[in-house]
């Protein structure tokens, strides 16, 4: 009976893990930075945000065009009012539009302000690769400890049960500590279950995540469980307002408003047209030049300019909201990550150790005697609970610092 308890409490104890270890072998384990620079090669986001790009710089080559010139070209038949002499005259004149260079010089700042809002936006994209590419590391990497831990504590519960069947059997135990033992059983096969489950779910959602850049059996190197130091809301907020993508991307559209409104506002001014002509009549040859300036009587572009002014304003307001809305999501998330890792400091420095030690206690206990099966299981599965609970706590803590960072525009410099 002794032999027996001591081989239980040593399978307890001590159990080879059967993901982790023989699952993985041989197969190459990609690391974190890998995986985020693979995304960033392939993302769709990316290319999205990259053709806006394109079609900001082609904005600024139109700005840059010159209108065409105008070729015109008459032929009349004419006759001569001295003589009655017939024959045949033309007109050939070549116009060309002058754009003011202030407002076409306004253009293309609004072009190139266009081109430094897009590629602001194109950073922020690619932050959010990133930050979605960790999320999913970090909840596979969770998968396959729990599924560890759910394989560790089913084997421990098979083995009790061969115990439980085997004391009954020999008269040494009631029959409901087999009850028991199977009832355990069967509870940590479906918990085992569901999370391979949950498991190969998540690993299938980075997959394709990240394209076809990964095996269906790709493994996954892991993080060590460090909790960094920290870092106070105060410098969060700095390392946004002077470097965040999106407000760099606002200022940029409302510098773009600023031009497009300079450039309206000169609009009224009418361009100026140069021409040249030549006529051949047959008794009159000319060749001479003009200029043509449109009137702005009716039209002094004022709905234009006032368009470009609430465009601009709107862009203000816009940033101001934008600031806004950043300072409260921070300090939000902030506090989810201020919680998560206070939960995590609590399991690595009392949690684990108070239900390790518990775990320790009932197995000495049943070991001689003091206690039943069912008690020892009850301390197993406290204990198993508390594991789980603090990789899930691990869990939660990365993913808040992962979108604090994200909030942040890059995180912390």
């Amino acid at each position: 009976m002794v032999n027996l308890k001591r081989l239980a409490v040593g399978v307890v104890f001590c159990l080879a893990p059967l993901w982790s270890g023989g699952v993985m072998a041989g197969l190459r384990a990609y690391s974190l930075p890998e995986l985020e620079e693979m995304a960033l090669k392939t993302h769709p986001a990316l290319k999205v945000a990259g053709a806006e790009i394109k079609k900001s710089e082609a904005e600024l080559r139109i700005a840059r065009q010159y209108p065409n010139p105008e070729v015109e070209g008459l032929v009349s038949s004419q006759k001569a009012l001295e003589g009655g002499t017939y024959g045949t005259g033309y007109t050939i004149g070549v116009s060309q539009t002058i754009e003011w260079p202030g407002r076409r010089g306004k253009k293309q700042e609004a072009a190139r302000f266009g081109i430094d809002s897009s590629r602001q936006k194109l950073t922020q994209e690619q932050i959010n690769v990133r930050a979605r590419c960790r999320e999913l590391y970090y909840r596979v990497l969770t998968d396959e400890q729990l599924v560890k831990i759910t394989a560790e504590n089913l084997e421990s519960a098979k083995t009790l049960l061969g115990i439980a069947e085997k004391r009954v059997s020999l008269g040494e135990s009631r029959p409901i500590e087999l009850v028991k033992a199977r009832v355990e059983f069967f509870s940590l096969e479906r918990e085992y279950d569901k999370a391979k489950t949950t498991l190969a779910g998540d690993r299938q959602v980075l997959r394709q995540f990240m394209g076809s850049g990964l095996p269906a059996d790709f493994a996954l190197s892991g993080e060590g469980e460090v909790i960094e130091p920290v870092v106070p809301l105060k410098r969060w907020q700095e390392a946004a307002f002077d470097s965040h993508p999106l407000l760099a991307a606002q200022e940029a559209q409302v510098r773009q408003a600023e031009s497009t409104l300079g450039a309206e506002r000169q609009a009224w001014v009418p361009d100026v047209t140069v021409k040249f002509f030549h006529t051949q009549d047959v008794d009159l040859r000319a060749t001479g030049g003009g200029l043509s300036i449109p009137l702005p009587l009716w039209n002094r572009k004022e709905g234009e300019a006032a368009k470009a002014a609430a465009a601009k304003s709107q862009a203000d307001s816009e940033l101001r909201l934008l600031k806004q809305d950043l300072e409260t999501k921070l300090a939000s998330q902030y506090s989810l990550y201020e919680t998560a890792r206070r939960q995590v400091e609590s399991f690595k420095t009392a949690i684990l150790k108070e239900a390790t030690e518990s775990l320790r206690v009932a197995q000495f206990s049943y070991e001689h005697g003091k206690t039943s099966l069912l008690e020892l299981l009850d301390s197993r599965r406290v204990y198993r609970g508390t594991e789980q609970d603090y990789y899930k706590a691990m869990l939660d803590y990365r993913l808040a610092r992962v979108e604090l960072w994200r909030l942040a525009g890059g995180g912390v410099k």
